[in-house]
């Protein structure tokens, strides 16, 4: 194997043809301090192709000789300048997607999410990062997770693998487009609830907090809510699988659900475990937790198709959840199990919400993250189906399509 010169590998693979099929994209980065990283992000932008960079803040404020010295011979290969201004949308162009570079509570995994076609990204200064004010101006933010001891990223670092990766993604989209024209063109969207946009056990460890303080169970001998909700979870999971199976009744589960945990650190108390019951099931459905990406896909299914759900449950609980999380002006029907009088995975459950949506089993897709569960009976009821798995175990099973992350969908429809 022989030493290559870049030029002359490049030339061979024409990188640049990218920019055939998508807009180049644009580098913003908000008051940078040092001339190191300006130069480093000048040169970054050259490197990918990008159409400028702009640096947020007054020119005067930097030594741009040295900003030119390490910017080398891209700075004058690529526009690069400053503004001096907070209003992002002066000078990125309309249509372009603002994609935020920073860790912030709304931010996705940047490998998890797809990015936009026509994108300008911006990185946050070497101390501070990127300011309140302009984090609500993008449309998108993304964070890189860091695996090592120290947890952050230099700048120039950051923009270059949020950029490589968005250059991964155009080129993978591309490839696969011919794949895509040939999925099937549905027209109705059925969504199962839990675990799949409502996190459920994430609003489910925040309601054991508030019932083991209220009832003071550490003086019972519990040590601490996270080990009560660990001990209450498989057992609550074997009283569902009786549910559906028609073996227990509503209020069977909801008292031995938590009569079986009490009794497992050896408190015999009906009344507390009915206690425990009435809370939880006020408190759970009221503790708004979705899955990372639940309102992006939403907000991009919306305006394509028809949009349901189909959840197994007690009715007011369901109400409740889509009520106080937003969720409920995105769906046309919501068939719960309840009201129909079979639960999922029967497909009568899903031939009735086909009815009620007036919809064909033919133009519809069911997504849902549990495959015997949502999957099976979708696909006995003529559906096709995607199964949302976001852990890495295997599933058996059979599924149209299986995705990580919900922001995968979008790839797909």
């Amino acid at each position: 194997m022989a030493y290559l010169k870049s030029n002359d590998l490049f030339g061979k693979l024409n990188p640049e043809s990218l920019y055939e099929h998508v807009p180049r994209p644009l580098l913003i980065a908000d008051h940078l301090m040092t001339p190191d990283n300006m130069g480093a992000m000048i040169r970054l932008a050259d490197n990918i192709g990008a159409s400028e960079i702009c640096f947020l803040g007054s020119e005067d404020e930097h030594r741009l000789g040295k900003v030119r010295r390490a910017a080398a011979s891209s700075r004058d290969n690529i526009r690069w300048y400053f503004y001096d201004g907070d209003d992002l949308r002066k000078i990125v162009p309309e249509g372009k997607k603002i994609v935020a570079i920073e860790t912030a509570d709304n931010a996705t995994c940047i490998y998890d999410t797809p990015l936009p076609e026509d994108v300008a990204f911006i990185v946050g200064s070497e101390r501070n990062g990127l300011s309140e004010d302009l984090l609500t101006q993008c449309d998108m933010v993304v964070y890189i997770p860091v695996p090592g001891p120290t947890r952050s990223l230099n700048v120039s670092h950051a923009a270059a693998v949020a950029l490589f990766e968005w250059q991964r993604q155009m080129k993978c989209r591309m490839q696969m487009e011919p794949h895509h024209s040939s999925l099937k063109k549905y027209q109705h969207i059925f969504f199962d609830l839990d675990r799949t946009l409502w996190d459920f056990d994430a609003a489910a460890e925040v309601a054991f907090e508030r019932i083991y303080e209220k009832y003071n169970l550490k003086s019972l001998g519990i040590p601490s809510a996270h080990e009560f909700h660990e001990v209450y979870h498989p057992l609550n999971e074997q009283l569902w699988v009786l549910y559906r199976a028609d073996k227990i009744t509503k209020d069977e589960l909801n008292r031995t659900r938590f009569v079986l945990p009490l009794e497992h650190y050896g408190i015999h108390d009906t009344d507390l475990a009915d206690h425990l019951s009435e809370d939880y099931v006020y408190w759970s459905p009221r503790i708004v937790r979705l899955v990372p990406g639940t309102m992006e896909l939403l907000e991009y299914l919306k305006p394509k198709y028809h949009l349901h759900l189909i959840t197994n449950g007690f009715q007011e609980v369901q109400h409740t959840k889509l009520s106080g999380s937003g969720l409920e002006p995105y769906f046309e029907t919501l068939t719960v199990s309840e009201e129909v009088g079979v639960k999922k995975p029967n497909p009568e459950i899903f031939h009735y919400a086909l009815r009620k949506a007036g919809a064909k089993a033919e133009d519809s897709l069911m997504i849902g993250d549990e495959m015997a569960v949502d999957i099976d009976g979708a696909r006995a009821a003529g559906m096709d189906t995607l199964l949302f798995h976001p852990t890495e175990d295997r599933v058996e099973g059979e599924c149209t399509y299986e995705v990580r992350s919900l922001m995968e969908i979008i790839g797909l429809l």
